[in-house]
């Protein structure tokens, strides 16, 4: 769904409608048009029958046609609404299908690959009008993807002359390549490589916090001070059971490399191309430091690098991340079945850019959904940086999302009402450095 302020919140990156639904709604519709057709033929039948009695003062005739012209129009238009809404859900079913076996190719598992395979070659057949929309669409996604941002490049480059004029083709060109390459896309199977970095923990207490309630409060806890990169709470509920927050920080040294910073560049790269990132291994440490133990209840929240650190969190640690929400991340995890996962990002921003479009159907557990929308529409290539991609952009944009009335949105919103309950969190902030 698209909102007054410009959020666009769907399931993935292509597909955004739940074709059962559609197929529902078209029959609602089917049936309101037979009622209606019945309707129009009892007011025909009336006006004929009136036209039998000229003594009436009005014109039975002449009411009675205006009546039964605009049910015949509001029977049309009802048909074609409904067969649109099953044109539209023919067409979903494939392309769902088709990212279902990108990722069944992807995580290798050769049985459900067959069966995914034998699906859609039965959709295909079955409806090749559709087959063909689908391949336009997946054919144009890529090409749309990036448009604000090459926009805006264009526009703040207009004066530059041929620089300019070869800036936004420059930058779809990487940008595309990325997709081509597959970067910035996670499938759920893939784990990272490489040996494990080694970081250093400093501990720096933090008044008790109550528990978050929505998304601009989650947002609104990621650290912002340079010395601090990750804040951990934790609730225990009465029964003894506890449980933990993790907001974590983007790129502190976006220029470093080789030095005692985590959150540099360098894990940037890493996290990008499928190595093991010293900052993942902050992340988890952080999370064992402040009393996390292995099938802990984990709900992780990132900007930028802190976003792909928490995503890879939710693949790879040994804790239940219950929802990951990711606000700028470069990168897009197919996240676990059993995990909410929340994906906000700004059309105008270069950084989840690089996400490629991210997962072209859903992912995580339902509920999960993408959030996007143009953070400063006329933002040059220097603000960017600054504007669409600064967490405070970014807490706006969680602020629409929990106005926007979207039923996804309320779920998260029920997972925060009972992740803390009123208990008050235990609240540490946590300094990491590389060791070794």
């Amino acid at each position: 769904m698209t909102g007054a302020d410009g959020i666009d919140i769907r399931s993935g990156g292509i597909v955004a409608v739940d074709t059962a639904e559609l197929r529902e709604a078209a029959l609602e519709l089917a049936a309101l048009a037979g009622e209606l057709d019945a309707l129009q033929r009892e007011v025909e039948s009336v006006t004929i029958e009136l036209a039998w009695h000229p003594e009436t003062a009005w014109s039975p005739v002449e009411i009675g046609g205006s009546v039964v012209r605009a049910l015949a129009d509001t029977v049309h238009a009802a048909g074609r609404l409904a067969a649109g809404l099953r044109e539209m859900a023919d067409v979903y079913e494939i392309v769902e299908l088709e990212a279902a076996r990108a990722a069944g190719t992807a995580g290798g598992d050769v049985r459900a690959l067959f069966v995914l395979e034998r699906r859609l070659a039965e959709a295909r057949e079955r409806m090749p009008e559709a087959a063909a929309r689908a391949d336009v669409l997946a054919a144009a996604w890529p090409f749309r993807r990036h448009l604000e941002l090459e926009l805006q490049i264009a526009q703040a480059g207009a004066g530059f002359g041929l620089i300019g004029f070869l800036a936004p083709l420059v930058s779809g060109s990487v940008l595309g390549l990325a997709g081509v390459l597959g970067l910035g896309r996670v499938e759920r199977a893939e784990r990272s490589a490489g040996p494990v970095p080694s970081v250093e923990l400093e501990r720096v207490a933090a008044p008790p916090a109550s528990a978050p309630v929505d998304l601009a409060d989650l947002a609104a806890r990621i650290p912002q001070d340079r010395d601090e990169q990750i804040r951990v709470e934790r609730y225990v509920d009465p029964g003894g059971a506890q449980r933990f927050a993790v907001y974590v920080a983007g790129t502190r040294a976006p220029l470093g490399f080789g030095g005692d910073e985590p959150m540099d560049m360098a894990s940037n790269i890493d996290l990008y191309t499928g190595q093991r990132a010293a900052s993942v291994e902050a992340v988890a440490a952080a999370l064992r430091e402040a009393g996390a133990k292995p099938g802990d209840t984990v709900l992780a929240v990132g900007h930028s690098q802190g976003g792909a650190a928490v995503a890879r969190l939710a693949l790879e640690s040994e804790f239940a991340v219950a929802a990951v929400v990711t606000l700028g991340s470069p990168v897009h995890v197919d996240a676990p079945a059993d995990t909410i996962d929340i994906t906000l990002r700004h059309t105008d921003d270069p950084v989840p850019a690089l996400q490629s479009g991210g997962h072209p159907a859903g992912t995580g557990a339902p509920g999960s959904f993408v959030a996007e929308r143009v953070a400063d529409p006329g933002g040059a290539p220097g603000d960017v940086a600054l504007g669409a991609h600064g967490v405070d952009a970014y807490r706006a944009t969680a602020a629409f999302v929990d106005g926007s009335g979207d039923p996804r949105v309320a779920q998260i919103h029920g997972l925060l009402a009972s992740f803390g309950g009123a208990s008050r969190a235990t609240t540490t902030l946590f300094h990491a450095r590389r060791s070794g």
